[in-house]
């Protein structure tokens, strides 16, 4: 029987370890730096930061140290570890293509080709299965924080299309540290055992489903040893033809399809090892389809955030504010303020410039059941401070530009920055 009770225990007592490592202090910097930087964005969007950049920071890492401990639990008890799953290669070969795109910051693309070297080439000498699962875990990981906390505060932007168009839409981002209680394979001679036998753990001859596929030297015996890895995942996207929330939910049921279809391909090599290949080849190609699926999606269907020949669309309402606090959301539609019909933002603020103490807005919403629903409220104050950010009129300057297929890495742009001049 697997000794689940043991093995918990000891992932939970090396948790702190991993929490107080310093590379896991860097990441936590890191990720400081970025909520740090989206609460300035969103003061500039909303007046004020929606949640401060150290609620955001306890909370990812919170969530990051609960996802740490599943997947940790989940790599022991199929028995990867870090020396056979090449992470001393796939890490740097991943930093390498982030500078071609920041999507292959990920281990599904390095991860899929130092497999593939290896199968074809033989070398590195790493165990596929190994990376094939550790890649598949991280994305069941991935998909699932995504399910939990990917919309969470999603910035209102206006961003260009691939087409030239402005519309509204909203871009997507979170960070997580995580502490991962891995396994390496040590040789250390048996006469060691005796001073090591307070610390081990006696584990089920079936156990590891991954053989190690090594003889330790005459003398020494075969010995798994459990030691912290600091690491981080992160999730960024975009959202123009679904809401944030259905954006978030979408990405998460695609990874997590993707990482049970990996993890599937890689347990099924282990009785047919020429599936070795298939899983190579699925991880780059599946999670590259996941990406280009998701973003066809967003870019192909009709814009929420637009012009629309009903009224005003509203892109999002600031938290706290007097539309917020009057039950206004996101994709209300505002039909008239005072009797004056809104089509545009300039047409907002001119209604809200009479200084009126009161404004009577009517507006539309679809309901649970799919119908438009008309209502009104009344709120005070200014068009600066009433809390309603509406969708951009033509002519309104982008925020940002909404990635498409071209690559948008610093080495991109520098091949593409020669290839223009040598094109002069």
């Amino acid at each position: 029987m697997f000794p689940f009770g043991k093995i918990i225990v000891t992932i939970l007592m090396l948790i702190p370890q991993a929490v107080l490592h310093p590379i896991f202090w860097v990441v936590i910097g890191l990720i400081a730096a970025q909520y740090s930087r989206a609460a300035r964005v969103e003061a500039n969007v909303y007046g004020q930061a929606v949640e401060s950049p150290i609620s955001r920071l306890l909370t990812s890492v919170l969530l990051g140290v609960i996802a740490g401990f599943v997947a940790s639990l989940i790599l022991i008890l199929v028995g990867v570890t870090v020396t056979r799953a090449g992470v001393s290669f796939i890490l740097p070969l991943a930093v390498f293509l982030m500078l071609i795109d920041q999507r292959f910051l990920c281990f599904s693309y390095a991860g899929g080709l130092v497999a593939l070297s290896s199968l074809i080439f033989g070398w590195p000498e790493v165990g596929v299965i190994d990376i094939m699962i550790l890649v598949a875990v991280l994305h069941l990981i991935e998909g699932l924080l995504i399910r939990m906390t990917g919309s969470h505060g999603a910035l209102p932007l206006y961003m260009q299309t691939q087409e030239g168009r402005v519309v509204g839409g909203f871009v997507l981002q979170k960070f997580w540290p995580i502490p991962i209680i891995s396994m390496m394979l040590l040789t250390p001679q048996a006469s060691e055992l005796d001073s090591l036998a307070g610390g081990l753990i006696s584990m089920p001859e079936w156990w590891p489903l991954i053989k190690p596929g090594i003889l330790p030297p005459e003398g020494h015996e075969l010995l798994f040893a459990m030691f912290v890895l600091p690491a981080a995942l992160g999730y960024g996207d975009f959202a123009l033809a679904r809401s944030p929330e259905e954006r978030a939910s979408r990405t998460a049921r695609d990874l997590l399809i993707f990482s049970l279809a990996l993890l599937g391909l890689a347990l099924l090599a282990i009785p047919f090892p020429w599936v070795q290949w298939i899983a190579a080849v699925f991880a780059p190609v599946g999670h590259e389809l996941v990406i280009a699926s998701g973003r066809r999606g967003e870019t192909m269907e009709p814009a929420l955030f637009s012009v629309n020949p009903r009224g005003l669309v509203v892109l999002d309402v600031v938290p706290n504010s007097p539309a917020a606090n009057a039950g206004f959301r996101s994709r209300d539609i505002i039909v008239s303020i005072n009797g004056q019909l809104i089509k545009s933002p300039q047409d907002l603020r001119k209604a809200f410039g009479a200084y009126t103490p009161w404004y009577y807005i009517e507006a539309e919403r679809f309901g649970s059941d799919g119908e438009r629903e008309r209502f009104s409220r009344s709120v005070s104050g200014t068009v600066e401070r009433v809390g309603l950010i509406p969708s951009p009129a033509p002519g309104d300057d982008a925020h940002a530009k909404a990635p498409g297929g071209s690559f948008e890495g610093p080495l991109a742009r520098l091949i593409k920055g020669i290839r223009t001049q040598r094109s002069r």
